[in-house]
């Protein structure tokens, strides 16, 4: 059978909330309540010695409920920005004893050798937590509503699950979307594409604290109409903001936060490109949370910038090292920073996970069609006018015969970031030339970061009221001089490049 889903994480104690807060809210809004069942499930997750299950992306457990059985196999399914759609196959089973064979033989990826997998099954981690199953009915859609509160555990390990599952059981999907806003609207939760399987082998191999980049354009064809193109550009930046999110939360690595502002901007960038031709109140009313969104995480650019003048590896390093006191104060700074803004919860926030429920809907339902036309044309059709406007709105920002500053280059950070960021979503449709085109214009962004660390430094010289800086002050002024002059060089060549569209 095919599953279709969406997961929340929540805090501690969800049950309680669910129950005092969301059933009468359900209540207002003609959700009915069917059954309710409180459960305590044991689930044992199962791999070879070569972890076959896992490079297949396949989950295999055996869940024990109340003296009864299941084996259950989970393939690997299609994800788009946390609305899981996947093949899931149970079988009962009498005793906890884990034997592949009962599935039928269709089930399997091609040349799978059953025989000799079931022979090298062992248990690699446990699942184990109280559920709470809800079957609701809204719309003459049937949906189970479950929220489970328990933990994932090795031999060595655990870490606490507290989920709310939504999947459809018959009927419209939009169904799910409408019971995720309500539950959006009264609880603190945030939309999650990590499976229960994918956490225990978190735990079993360690947590990978790295940035998962973005490719270099996003994957077009001639023939991508415009409506899956930016149906594309929308789950990529969900599939990036939500990955790098989870890293953070597990991690606390800092710089998972930088890729999460970036995957709002792209989302942003992309709403905004595409607006004109799908031109619907729903795009449009998303278009404006994101807008409002984005603001609340502007502090990041400084955060950034403070985390590259700490940095070991930055070029700042071997300077800033002889002035503890400036290092103190940016030290200072930066975990100010971090809790003034709280990114946890961010994260929970009801606007941000409102905006992503927002966008997976609107990739589901594709509600321009009944309101716009050119939807279906070639993405291509459009792509040459986008670029070239965008193109022009950079001529007129810094035009060739004028001479920039720090304030200048400062001034046209965000449009030329916004204009970069168009050409990823549509660089693919013109190989020829476009890596050469946008060479230059990428290592003015990355003079930009440094340009904005090295005026951070300038000013907290002076904030810091630190004695005997002059040194420090007279160093940061020429790298500066210097930067600009490698800027303005790097822009010129940028300038004569031609087009590539």
């Amino acid at each position: 059978m095919s599953e279709i889903e969406l997961k929340f994480v929540t805090g501690a104690h969800a049950q309680h909330q669910f129950s005092e807060r969301v059933l009468p809210l359900f209540d207002k809004h003609q959700v009915t309540v069917i059954s309710h069942k409180e459960m305590r499930l044991e689930n044992d997750y199962y791999d070879t010695e070569k972890f076959d299950f896992q490079q297949k992306k396949m989950g295999f457990r055996v869940r024990g409920n109340n003296g009864r059985y299941e084996q259950t196999l989970k393939t690997n399914g299609v994800v788009s920005g946390g609305l899981h759609t996947r093949s899931e196959y149970n079988v009962d089973l009498q005793n906890p004893k884990p034997d592949l064979s009962l599935f039928d033989a269709s089930v399997w990826p091609q040349n799978w050798d059953v025989a000799s997998k079931n022979a090298g099954l062992s248990r690699q981690f446990s699942t184990h937590f109280t559920r709470h199953a809800y079957e609701v009915e809204v719309d003459g859609s049937r949906v189970e509503i479950v929220l489970d509160c328990g933990e994932a555990l090795t031999d060595k390990n655990s870490s606490p699950i507290n989920e709310i599952e939504l999947e459809l059981l018959d009927g419209d999907v939009d169904s799910l979307f409408t019971l995720a806003l309500l539950i959006n609207s009264i609880m603190e939760v945030r939309l999650s594409d990590v499976s229960k399987a994918a956490q225990g082998y978190q735990l079993l191999h360690g947590f990978n604290a790295k940035i998962r980049p973005l490719p270099d354009f996003l994957a077009l064809e001639d023939v991508t109409s415009t409506e899956d193109a930016f149906c594309l550009a929308v789950q990529i930046a969900l599939s990036h903001w939500q990955h790098h999110e989870h890293v953070f939360c597990e991690s606390g690595s800092i710089k998972m936060l930088a890729e999460v502002a970036k995957s709002i901007h792209l989302l942003l960038q992309s709403v905004s490109l595409y607006l004109p031709i799908l031109q619907c109140p729903e795009l449009l009313a998303l278009h404006k949370k994101l807008i409002a969104y984005a603001q609340q995480w502007s502090w990041q650019d400084d955060l950034q910038s403070l985390r590259y003048l700490l940095s070991k590896k930055s070029l700042f390093s071997k300077t800033l090292s002889k002035h503890p006191a400036i290092v103190s104060y940016l030290q200072g700074r930066k975990t100010g920073l971090m809790h003034a803004h709280e990114p946890k919860q961010l994260f929970f926030d009801n606007d941000a996970t409102d905006i992503k429920i927002e966008a997976i809907r609107l990739v589901q339902q594709k509600p321009w069609r009944g309101r716009s036309t050119g939807y279906d044309h070639r993405v291509l059709d459009h792509a040459k006018g986008w670029l070239s406007q965008g193109w022009q709105t950079v001529q007129q920002s810094m035009p060739l015969n004028k001479t920039m500053g720090p304030a200048n280059y400062s001034a046209v950070e965000v449009m030329l970031r916004q204009t970069l960021w168009s050409g990823f979503l549509l660089g693919d449709l013109f190989v020829e030339e476009r890596g050469n085109f946008r060479a230059p214009w990428l290592d003015l962004l990355t003079g930009i970061d440094e340009l904005n660390a090295l005026l951070m430094l300038h000013k907290s010289i002076d904030d810091a009221e630190v004695e005997s800086q002059d040194e420090l002050r007279k160093w940061t002024a020429q790298k500066l001089t210097t930067l600009i002059i490698i800027m303005e060089r790097t822009r010129k060549v940028a300038m004569q490049r031609d087009v590539y569209w």
